[in-house]
């Protein structure tokens, strides 16, 4: 059941941004070029956002982890330093 949810939220969660700010496309006709070209061009626009924000996350997680890391390591060797 956990896992069902889990995934409906996240299902939840990555629709519903992509929904509230894409370009209209509702004067359409549902089968025609200009519709499925509309369609594409959101959703081709938001994978790339999505993707960028990602990576910015992502980088900005390593370089804090980099920094905590070598915050610890020097702690260990000035600790290990001063029993000698």
């Amino acid at each position: 059941m956990k896992f069902l949810s889990s995934i409906l939220f996240i299902l939840f969660f990555f629709t519903i941004p992509v929904k509230s700010e894409e370009k209209k496309c509702a004067g359409m006709k549902k089968i025609s070029k200009e519709f499925i070209k509309c369609s594409t061009v959101n959703i081709k626009e938001k994978t790339i956002e999505k993707a960028s924000d990602l990576k910015k996350n992502t980088s900005n997680r390593t370089k804090k982890i980099k920094i905590k890391l070598s915050e610890t390591k020097n702690k260990i060797t000035n600790k290990l330093k001063k029993r000698d």
